[in-house]
This record gives C-alpha cells, sequence and structure tokens, in this order.
C-alpha cells in the first residue's frame, strides 16, 4: 500500500513552513535588502523588520523586547548560555537533566573536561521528570546554572518548571530552561528564568533563526564577538528576513493555540485508544497531565523501530525514533534509557508529533497502517522461531 502524499507525523523534529509564513516572508523581502547595522536607509529599514520581530514576539512571551537576542537556531542559543561560564576563573558547577537535548547535554559532558567545571545529572523517573527534590539535593555553593528543559523533544514530558524555578532562586542560582518545544504552541512564563532558548522551525517558521533570553540585569559573556549586534550578545550581520518569519510563526500560533491544543489532545487519544490492544504495546510518554499533545512515544516488545519506521515510510507516513540531532545513530535512545527502559524496549520506540498540518485521515492512516505492520512483523518474527 502507498499513500498519495506525504503524511508528516514528525513536527517535532522540523515543521512544515506555514503558508501565511511564506506569504509573510515574501511580502517583506523588499524590505530586506540593507544590513540592518547601516545608517543609510536600507539598513533603516532592515533595522525596522528586525526590531519589529523582537517586539512582536516579546509582547508575546511577555519580556521587555531588549532581552532577546535573535541566534541561528536553537543549538546554538544552548551552546552560549552554557559555554560562557567555560573560562571562568573560579569552580563552575552545572546541574542538567539527564534527558536534555544534545546540545545541553553534549555541551555540559564536554566543559566537564576543564578542571574548573564539573556537572551534575539530574535523574529523572519513569515518566521522564526531573524531581523537585533531586535538583535540591544537587546544589552546591559553587552551583552556578541549572539548566533543564520544558518539555522533552523525544517523548513530550512537560517539566515542573515551577517548582525547579522556586527552588533555584531560593538558593541564588542561575536557571535556563530549553523551551524549543513548548514555545509559540503553549503560553510560557520566564519571568522567573534566567536564561531561555527556543527556534522558529519547530513551529512552522523558518529554520536558521533561533532566540536567547536573557533577563535584564543578568551578565553575559557572548561566544561570537567581533561585532556589537544583538546588544554586544551575538556578532555578525542579523537576518531580519528570518526574524520576520519567526514573529509570523508566533503570532500565527497565538492565534490557533486554543484550536491545536484540543485538536492535538484528540489526536493522541485516538492513537492511543486504537494502540492499546496491539500485541507488546507500551507507552514512554507520560500522562496527558505531564505530556505536550502534539507527541507520543511508544513501542510494541520484540520489534524494531526502525523497522516501523523504514516500513511507513515506504507508504509516505512519515515518523521517528527520536531526536533528529541524533539521526544516524542506531543506538537505543538515551532518553528511553534515562527513564530506566532496556535498550531493547528502547530501540522498539517510536515518536509521533503532530503538528499545524495533521489531520484526523492522518491519524487514521496512521493507526491502520502501524496495526498492519506490527502484525506483520510478529507473524514474520514467530515464523522464524
Amino acid at each position: 500500500m502507498s499513500t498519495t502524499q506525504l503524511v508528516y507525523l514528525d513536527h517535532n523534529a522540523t515543521a512544515p513552513l506555514l503558508p501565511e509564513v511564506w506569504e509573510a516572508l515574501q511580502a517583506v523581502a523588499p524590505r530586506c535588502q540593507g544590513n540592518p547595522s547601516s545608517p543609510h536607509r536600507a539598513g533603516r529599514e532592515a533595522r525596522a523588520v528586525l526590531e519589529d520581530a523582537r517586539r512582536r514576539i516579546a509582547a508575546e512571551v511577555g519580556v521587555p523586547p531588549q532581552s532577546l537576542c535573535f541566534t541561528s537556531g536553537g543549538s546554538e542559543s544552548n551552546n552560549a548560555v552554557l559555554r560562557q561560564f567555560a573560562e571562568s576563573a573560579n569552580p563552575v558547577h552545572l546541574v542538567v537533566s539527564a534527558v536534555e537535548h544534545p546540545s545541553v547535554l553534549e555541551t555540559a559532558r564536554a566543559l566537564a573536561q576543564r578542571p574548573n567545571l564539573s556537572i551534575t545529572e539530574l535523574p529523572v523517573n519513569a515518566q521522564g521528570l526531573v524531581s523537585p527534590e533531586s535538583l535540591a539535593a544537587a546544589l552546591r555553593p559553587e552551583t552556578t546554572l541549572v539548566s533543564v528543559m520544558s518539555a522533552n523533544n523525544e517523548t513530550g514530558a512537560l517539566q515542573p518548571l515551577t517548582e525547579l524555578v522556586r527552588i533555584c532562586q531560593a538558593r541564588g542560582v542561575r536557571f535556563h530552561t530549553d523551551a524549543t518545544q513548548v514555545f509559540g504552541k503553549l503560553p510560557v512564563d520566564w519571568s522567573g528564568v534566567d536564561f531561555a532558548t527556543a527556534t522558529a522551525h519547530k513551529l512552522g517558521g523558518p529554520r536558521g533563526i533561533g532566540l536567547l533570553y536573557v533577563r535584564p540585569g543578568t551578565s553575559f559573556v557572548p561566544q561570537i564577538t567581533g561585532g556589537r549586534q544583538e546588544r554586544v550578545r551575538r556578532a555578525g550581520t542579523e537576518n531580519d528576513w528570518l526574524a520576520h518569519g519567526f514573529a509570523e510563526a508566533v503570532a500565527w500560533h497565538s492565534r490557533h493555540r486554543e484550536q491545536m491544543q484540543a485538536q492535538w489532545a484528540g489526536f493522541r487519544k485516538r492513537l492511543l485508544d486504537g494502540l492499546q490492544d496491539v500485541d507488546g504495546f507500551f507507552l514512554n510518554s507520560p500522562d496527558a497531565g505531564f505530556c505536550l499533545a502534539h507527541t507520543l512515544n511508544f513501542g510494541f516488545r520484540g520489534l524494531s523501530g526502525e523497522s516501523l519506521v523504514i516500513a511507513l515510510d515506504l507508504e509516505g507516513i512519515a515518523v521517528s525514533t527520536g531526536s533528529a540531532c541524533s539521526s544516524g545513530a542506531l543506538e537505543a535512545s538515551p532518553v528511553l534509557l534515562a527513564q530506566g527502559r532496556n535498550r531493547k524496549d528502547a530501540k522498539a520506540s517510536l515518536r509521533i508529533s503532530f503538528g499545524a498540518t495533521t489531520t484526523a485521515a492522518d491519524v487514521a492512516l496512521l493507526l491502520a497502517r502501524l496495526r498492519h505492520h506490527v502484525r506483520r512483523l510478529h507473524s514474520k518474527r514467530t515464523s522464524k522461531s
């Protein structure tokens, strides 16, 4: 069986560019011909586009526009937050959760090779959640930064940020959250955090543009130097065109947020209800109240998640086994291992992530084909044994 067009269910990896964003980018392109730092009319016009995008995004989050710095994406933003402590003359202790995106976790581990820097990786429970008690116990006098993502990109687990931030505030420790998977899709409150990071392409915005929030009054050491752009937080000519697309994607989600959340919750329930009786089914994502509505991670014991991804792909249905930043790696997901899954179960797992283009028909087709392929693969496996 093959579908006539792509059924795309991998929005946590990247979301297709929203038509409204593409139209807005085409419309604004004539205003983006100059360098935003140039004093002439073309430069001033480009600067106006850039600052309008910054103002619109800041208004959506409820932070001052000057607190937002545009970057090339979430990975750069995360690196910028962690690496500013690399050259500190004083002992530095970083605390990160064991289920962070590789741009946080691998960066922290690399920094820990320096003689004055150490890290603690916070464990998570079977649902992928950090406990406030474990964070409190991990803090030391030299703890400089805690980094815990708002929601996990593989399982959708929503971390208890309010409690975690409160603990850090009481101990005078700076807090960073990677908000990539929630930004725009859910309301965010950054009033208590010192740093937050996000990107546009998970929202149906353009690739190559992200942001870094630095709380007013918080010191920040830039990692890209050689210019005074972005209030001396990131050198280099700003991309006003992509910033405009970012703002348009945020605005689209702001208008459609309630509708999308209700729709995704319905898709999630439909998929779960239809898989409960499938042989070997198990769920990696937490319960609905602690999980992104658009993300579902599950598996089928005894089968290969990769085999299911390939089978679905041959029929025009795009899903994944985990983080796109680990694509090509056939190892078990570190996120699922951190949750206590064994390697066989972790490698038997899939991630489904909905987006603005997902329809009820897409979910129905996925469910039907998943049930078919699981039966087929189980039968094939049984016949060999």
